[in-house]
């Protein structure tokens, strides 16, 4: 599992510095290179999981993004 976790982290900064690269002179640019990414991950699930399990996975993530909305919703800070 740490090897799997390790790979996840590599790729995770390679990506990072490929954005920041593409971003430095047009950081506007950004919903252009996250649609970029995104497509190249659409196709990397399509090829590995098939068109249903890549749906799985877009939809675990967008299940993610409502989960981490709920949970900050919850954690609004208050004045004592």
């Amino acid at each position: 599992m740490d090897q799997k976790i390790q790979k996840i982290s590599d790729v995770m900064r390679k990506a990072e510095l490929l954005i920041q690269e593409e971003l430095s002179g047009a950081p506007e640019d950004a919903p252009l290179v996250a649609s970029g990414l995104l497509a190249v991950t659409r196709n990397l699930y399509v090829q590995t999981l098939g068109i249903d399990g890549a749906v799985k996975m877009f939809e675990a993530v967008a299940d993610s993004f409502v989960i981490t909305e709920e949970f900050l919703d919850h954690i609004k800070p208050t004045i004592h």
